[in-house]
């Protein structure tokens, strides 16, 4: 199937997928004297139909914080800016790192530095960022120096550098085993003996006639490294309390005036606005990647 007909298809499952899951909290609830789980249908259907007859007049895209009613799209911008720093800086530090780092274990005999990456891809992503705020607080303690903020309290100490850290690790870390284990298999191929019986060199062999075999390879996984992204940034946000669209949506969705469905509706439309533009900038870092070891 073309892709066009693929994001034909796909696009609009995950946008209904999307609303049919924000709905799933008005659908499902509690009965207050027996404690059984009841389904609301007709409350879900009034609460999905009800955000598309409030487009119109904008009630669809107001929401409350705490008692005051706001607007959501004065609210986005900056949290949308937030995200997509650590998403890009993710995808492009993660993918760079990854692929270089992969390479280099690939062709080296570094095993206990492998064994590392390999301990830190079988941890869960909140372990991970738990580690990293004790190993700062450790380090605190013991010295007396604050390397990085472990989480933001304020917004005139925001955490930057640890969230970053964090969101780059983890994609750079299934990067590093995927390139390592492709590029392993692609130096074993007929055309890479042939290079070298011809008397190339080895680095020239590598990164410019294995390194372009993998990149296809690396473009075929980009969805799944997305969502490694996407699903950090969820975790990361919410563990260093940053300002992001999932801290919009966690802080947000449920307030003294009930459940908004609405809120939660726009926060995750906008992080798969997010996640799209995300794809793009690695796609075109792999692209740009390709173009300097083309032979």
């Amino acid at each position: 199937m073309p892709k066009a007909a693929q994001l034909t298809f796909i696009v609009p499952a995950i946008i209904l997928f999307i609303f049919l899951f924000a709905v799933m909290p008005v659908l499902l609830h509690t009965d207050p004297v027996s404690g059984s789980f009841q389904l609301s249908w007709k409350a879900a259907a009034g609460t999905f139909t009800g955000y598309f007859s409030g487009i119109e007049n904008g009630e669809s895209f107001r929401f409350y914080a705490g008692e005051n009613e706001y607007s959501f799209w004065e609210w986005i911008g900056p949290f949308f800016l937030n995200s997509f720093y650590y998403v890009s800086a993710a995808g492009i530090a993660g993918t760079a790192i990854g692929i270089f780092a992969g390479i280099y274990f690939a062709v080296s005999k570094a095993g206990w530095m492998k064994g590392i990456v390999d301990f830190i891809g079988s941890l869960p992503d909140f372990v991970v960022v738990l580690l990293l705020q004790f190993g700062i607080v450790l380090i605190a303690r013991e010295t007396g120096v604050v390397l990085f903020e472990v989480a933001t309290l304020n917004s005139d100490e925001p955490a930057v550098m640890l969230p970053l850290i964090a969101m780059i690790i983890i994609p750079a870390n299934y990067m590093i085993r995927n390139v390592a284990m492709q590029m392993s298999l692609t130096l074993k191929e007929d055309y890479i003996g042939n290079a070298k019986a011809r008397g190339l060199g080895r680095m020239y062999i590598i990164f410019f006639h294995a390194l372009p075999n993998v990149l296809p390879y690396i473009k075929g996984d980009l969805h799944k490294l997305m969502g490694i992204i996407m699903g950090n940034l969820f975790i990361v946000e919410y563990l260093f309390n940053n300002n992001g669209i999932s801290m919009l949506i966690f802080t947000n969705a449920f307030s003294g005036h009930g459940y908004q469905y609405d809120i939660v509706v726009n926060g995750l439309l906008a992080f798969l606005v997010l996640y799209g533009i995300g794809y793009a900038i690695i796609r075109a870092f792999l692209f740009a990647l390709g173009k300097v070891f083309l032979r």
